[in-house]
């Protein structure tokens, strides 16, 4: 970054997008006022915006008038050479069109629905079968089989209830004796055993339109996207062509989610048996049953609906906004933890190989969570284009500019680099000014103060926005080894505070386990970044380095914490990494199982080859303190800090053992000073004192320049205060003496 720039960015047109808020349209709209808002953005410097069809508005969305007001924003943006963003919904979550698409009941989000019956000894139970699959008159095995010519029940499944053994559904369809002409013994279904026996009956099903089915469309379904595309997307387009690529910048995606635990749609049993060789609706009550067995069912049905998802949805959108010249810009919900994250996208993490500029959300005051460093590390990961935030929804009216810049430098230091304000709000008539407040427009007490805050923006983007973060370790997510111990709870959708407790002891286990790993790594300041499970074809091993394909990053260490679920891929990965003395800790569990059941032998013997690798430690409980001081040997980092405060304080290290929707941060907070370190041409270091009060430190650092510390907030540049001097064999190294203001981030750049 020009020093020049970084003293007044305000006119570099490279930096627009470091600040780009909802502009939420909740009123009758004026041409005039829509200007005048328009310049008053401006005159702060903020040059991107997402209008943003929101509850109040009135009108009709993206009829002719609501064209005609978006023709005002492109035609202002064009003469004042800024850019704005496609809000691709009215209100959310996208993927609806306002109705259009889950009107239709063949693209609204189908779902399975597992029901237990316990039947006691002696009991008579009757149930009407309800099949998954429709008869295929061409496919005899769906006419009758062999167990007495009794037809096939697939919605049903009985077990012995004290061993849990499965037992053959056919002997429990009666013969029909009434001497009819038909036989009509197939709608019959009757228990009346001498044993207790338990009973699951599953159901698909589809929401009513009219209540939460309006918000629920079909995303494992690929018409449903082109739906949406076409009564988006396209209706844009078909208007502003011109626009795209020039002013319109970014398509921006909110919160797509599966609302039902057991999301389902009409090509999922085929893709299973595609891809596993067996079928799912033979093995349905695993969804719901414990152990390895069942669990390794689990894993083989998230991971399906993690990529139908993936590919289905979020590519296609992907597909056709970079097909028109813009970025593909979502973010998705549940991102805090793996619960949240397996509950409503199946896998978050992976759903960010199909973003262009990835997304992610921050409700509430509190900081210190960790949504943000999830989504950084798979926009890292998979190469993406930076990481835009959501933020400041939920602060309320009373959030002050101090509490505003704090939160900004926080997500800058977790690997944000474009702020999109929640928001700025054309009106707070009457009830207007209570929707998720408070806007950060004109409205607000902070206002006067935004053009120091946008400067701010603009030299902390130009700083890092072509920088790589050096973290140098890699810890894995371990999804597969949740998935084979969590048990969905069915009787919640969304939108609750104390919401399903995640069932599984294990799975709580994990969950709650990897949020503290991680949280205590932040607290000491050794960063990472944390590693997708489907992320093996992203990297190469050379020269004892994980090297990221995408971005040359290189990673010396990698951490697998609880993993006993472990694709093969990643094993021989992280074995040939081992082989050429890569450091690989091995945090409780050591895998047994891959994907696939057949893989299992390989898997162990390579495991066995990484665990005798002379750079492999293992540690038999998720100790974080002996995990800091292994990574110290292992990988030393290039800076540390030799007097003052040298570490965090959280308030929070783990959420309850239960699902949390939304998760409003409020409460969460933090104490002490961060630091980050980012890499181009040289390594800069990022600060950000989170104490009450100015904070004096003392540095340690290799430079190959006198350091400089560049203040985000003033503009100001000048030479770093060295008390100590000292070459050796790897270069100069300095001690420096830094003093950090409250509330925001310094750069120390060492060349």
């Amino acid at each position: 970054m020009k020093k020049e720039d970084f003293a007044d960015p305000k006119g570099v047109l490279e930096y627009n997008e470091a600040q780009s808020p909802l502009w939420f349209w909740n009123d009758r709209l004026e041409k005039a006022e829509l200007e005048k808002q328009l310049s008053l953005m401006t005159e702060k410097g903020i040059t991107c915006n997402a209008p943003h069809a929101r509850t109040g508005f009135e009108g009709g969305y993206l009829d002719q008038d609501w064209m005609e007001h978006m023709q005002t924003v492109i035609d202002y943006k064009a003469r004042h050479g800024e850019t704005m963003w496609l809000y691709d919904e009215f209100n959310w979550p996208s993927g609806i069109a306002n109705g259009e698409v889950t009107k239709n009941e063949e693209l609204r989000e189908k779902y399975l629905s597992i029901q237990r019956f316990f039947v006691p000894a002696n009991t008579r139970f009757r149930i009407q079968p309800t099949m998954l699959r429709e008869m295929n008159l061409d496919v005899k095995e769906y006419i009758t089989n062999d167990y007495q010519g009794k037809k096939d029940i697939d919605n049903l499944f009985v077990y012995d209830a004290g061993t849990m053994e499965p037992l053959d559904v056919r002997q429990f369809q009666p013969d029909d004796d009434s001497g009819h002409l038909f036989n009509l013994s197939e709608n019959d279904f009757e228990i009346i055993r001498d044993r207790d026996t338990v009973v699951f009956e599953a159901k698909v099903l589809t929401e009513l339109f009219q209540k939460e089915g309006f918000y629920d469309p079909d995303y494992l379904n690929p018409d449903a996207a082109d739906k949406f595309i076409e009564a988006t997307y396209e209706a844009y387009h078909g208007r502003f062509a011109d626009a795209f690529g020039k002013v319109i910048t970014a398509g921006f995606d909110d919160e797509s989610r599966f609302c039902h635990a057991f999301p389902w749609t009409g090509g999922l049993l085929a893709a299973f048996e595609d891809r596993y060789g067996y079928r799912l609706e033979e093995r349905l009550p695993d969804l719901v049953l414990p152990g390895v067995r069942a669990g390794r069912t689990r894993c083989h049905y998230f991971n399906l609906i993690a990529d139908m998802y993936r590919d289905n949805y979020h590519k296609r959108l992907r597909g056709w906004c970079e097909a028109h010249g813009i970025d593909y810009c979502p973010h998705l919900l549940g991102e805090e933890n793996v619960a949240a994250q397996v509950r409503y996208n199946g896998e978050l993490m992976r759903q960010f190989r199909e973003m262009t500029r990835p997304g992610v959300d921050h409700l509430g005051k509190g900081i210190g969570s960790l949504n943000i460093r999830f989504a950084s590390s798979a926009a890292e990961v998979y190469g993406k284009k930076g990481l835009a935030c959501e933020a400041f929804a939920a602060n309320g009216w009373d959030l002050t500019f101090e509490e505003y810049i704090r939160t900004i430098s926080w997500l800058y230091s977790q690997g944000v680099n474009t702020i999109t304000n929640h928001a700025f709000f054309y009106s707070i008539r009457d009830g207007r000014k209570d929707d998720w407040p408070p806007s950060q427009f004109f409205q607000w007490k902070g206002w006067e103060k935004m053009g120091q805050a946008n400067a701010m923006c603009r030299r902390t983007y130009g700083m890092i926005k072509d920088s790589v973060r050096k973290t140098e370790v890699l810890i894995y997510h371990p999804v597969e080894s949740f998935w084979l111990h969590y048990i969905p709870d069915q009787g919640f959708t969304h939108g609750f505070h104390m919401g399903p407790l995640i069932q599984g002891e294990q799975a709580a286990h994990i969950d709650r386990q990897e949020q503290i790993l991680l949280n205590e790594l932040q607290e000491h300041n050794r960063d990472f970044t944390v590693f997708p499970s489907d992320a093996t074809d992203q990297f190469k091993v050379e020269n004892g380095r994980l090297v990221n394909k995408n971005t040359n990053q290189q990673y010396a260490a990698f951490v697998l914490p609880m993993c006993q679920v472990l694709p093969l891929e990643s094993a021989r990965m992280l074995e040939e990494f081992a082989a050429q003395g890569g450091y690989i800790a091995v945090m409780e569990t050591v895998p047994e199982y891959s994907m696939m059941e057949a893989q299992d032998g390989e898997l162990k013997e390579i495991m066995k080859r990484i665990m005798d690798a002379p750079n492999t430690s293992f540690f038999e409980d998720m100790d974080t303190k002996a995990l800091l001081m292994w990574l110290l040997e292992a990988v030393p980092q290039g800076m540390r800090i030799v007097e003052g405060t040298d570490g965090l304080k959280k308030n929070l290290l783990h959420y309850p053992d239960w699902v949390i929707d939304p998760y409003i941060h409020t409460g969460e907070d933090m104490s002490g000073v961060s630091w980050t370190a980012f890499e181009d041409q040289g390594t800069k270091y990022y600060f950000v004192n989170y104490t009450d009060e100015v904070q004096e430190i003392t540095v340690q650092v290799c430079s190959g320049i006198h350091p400089e510390i560049w203040d985000t907030y003033t503009g100001a540049i000048g030479p770093a205060q060295v008390v100590e001097e000292k070459r050796d064999g790897n270069g100069t190294q300095y001690q420096i003496r830094m003093r950090l203001p409250k509330d925001y981030g310094v750069f120390l750049v060492t060349g």
